[in-house]
């Protein structure tokens, strides 16, 4: 399954052409509004958590633990504080007791920490903080 806020988004997936769409099931939806099926093995959050809104990410947070099957893992990012996006009011961040925190559930397989400067997938310049997690 694969959900994106952006019809565009999900409109490239579908054009690739080493995409089986028998087995691909895609959705248009906001952060909000996400319903994960139940008993899931992997959700695969990548670079994705940090664009939710900060008032929507605890719900959906739960909505991901809960989704997980016992055994299931998750991996994705999250923004650290020092992140040079963490200052727009759209977009979330952690401190890495934060990060800790909100893991304590799951077994941690990887949990690496990145920061640097850098540029973004649009060739712009930013400063990254970021969280890499396998759990």
């Amino acid at each position: 399954m694969a959900l994106d806020g952006e019809a565009e988004a999900i409109a490239r997936l579908l054009e690739r052409p080493d995409i089986n769409r028998q087995f691909l099931e895609t959705r248009v939806v906001l952060f909000q509004d996400v319903m994960l099926p139940e008993s899931v093995d992997l959700v695969n959050a990548s670079f994705s958590l940090p664009f939710c809104p900060p008032e929507s990410f605890p719900s959906l947070w739960e909505k991901i633990i809960s989704s997980l099957r016992s055994g299931g893992r998750f991996c994705g990012q999250l923004f650290g504080r020092r992140d040079s996006w963490a200052i727009y009011t759209s977009k979330n961040s952690h401190t890495r007791q934060q990060v800790e925190t909100l893991l304590q559930r799951f077994e941690i397989e990887m949990l690496q920490e990145e920061e640097h400067p850098g540029k973004t997938a649009i060739g712009e310049e930013k400063h990254w903080h970021i969280f890499h997690i396998v759990a």
